[in-house]
């Protein structure tokens, strides 16, 4: 595909979202409040990972969003994503929300924002825009900070997006094992409903099938309070139908920790057919 048309597409799909977004990223700006105002800065280059190298010597990275993964259908997928985030941040003035302080490699975590003409900013961060685009997978542990990246992911997921048209990221079954086990290692979201609940001294565990092939998911019991809090306690959830998000790994079976009441969606169903229909988390 021609590069300028590329990037015009990407633009146009960046501005028709920040216009019907604009009270669902407001709304969820205002529960993930930054250290201070935000501070002007340029690019200087943006990495494969999507770590933005500014020019007053900060690493800039988004907590929100998952690095770009290749694929079989797009093995430049984490060039390609860089390339499109460079081309909306480069010879722009930007405005960069610190949301803590550096992590262990150096990188502060952040929303940014590119000013406008009249200095006000856009209304949505850069890593919404990515994941309205289809672009990049939210986290699994963004917190308030995510809502409105989930939110946009959400809606590219729906629209078949980019990496949404991608078998590699489909929302994989949770009652096909073998499929899981091909993604371990990997975040992946697993739909499914929780059969059982199974408890163990350190953990809880919310079982999808039966038989010691079968994927479960695991909550450490030092961190069911957060799920308790959030609504999801282990009774609250059996027999859901949920979404996870995590990554997968095989011991020996597929399992999926849950770290953060934030990796679940409760989805509903409609009564007269069953399929899936309005989604919460």
């Amino acid at each position: 595909m021609n590069r300028s048309f590329q990037v015009f597409r990407f633009f146009a799909r960046a501005f028709f979202v920040a216009c019907v977004g604009f009270a669902v990223a407001g709304a969820a700006f205002a529960q993930c409040p930054g250290l201070g105002a935000p501070r002007p800065a340029r690019l200087v280059k943006v990495s494969d990972r999507l770590d933005i190298a500014l020019d007053d010597g900060r690493v800039a990275a988004f907590p929100t969003l998952e690095p770009p993964r290749a694929s079989v259908a797009a093995p430049n997928r984490p060039a390609e994503v860089a390339g499109e985030l460079n081309s909306l941040l480069a010879d722009r003035d930007l405005r960069v929300e610190s949301l803590g302080p550096p992590d262990r490699w150096g990188r502060t975590p952040v929303r940014l924002f590119v000013a406008g003409n009249e200095g006000g900013i856009a209304d949505e961060s850069a890593d919404v825009t990515l994941a309205s685009a289809g672009l990049a997978l939210a986290s699994r542990d963004g917190g308030a900070c995510g809502v409105a990246v989930r939110a946009a992911e959400r809606q590219a997921r729906l629209e078949n997006l980019g990496i949404w048209a991608d078998p590699a990221f489909a929302v994989l079954p949770a009652d096909r094992p073998g499929q899981l086990a091909e993604r371990a290692g990997t975040l992946a979201l697993v739909e499914g409903q929780i059969r059982s609940i199974g408890r163990t001294a350190p953990r809880i565990y919310l079982n999808f099938g039966a038989g010691r092939g079968a994927f479960s998911a695991t909550i450490a019991r030092r961190n069911i309070p957060f799920f308790e809090k959030a609504g999801f306690s282990a009774e609250a959830l059996t027999h859901k139908l949920v979404r996870l998000r995590g990554i997968v790994e095989m011991t020996p079976a597929p399992q999926l920790e849950l770290f953060h009441p934030d990796q679940i969606e409760i989805i509903e169903l409609r009564p007269s057919t069953g399929e899936a229909a309005a989604e919460r988390n």
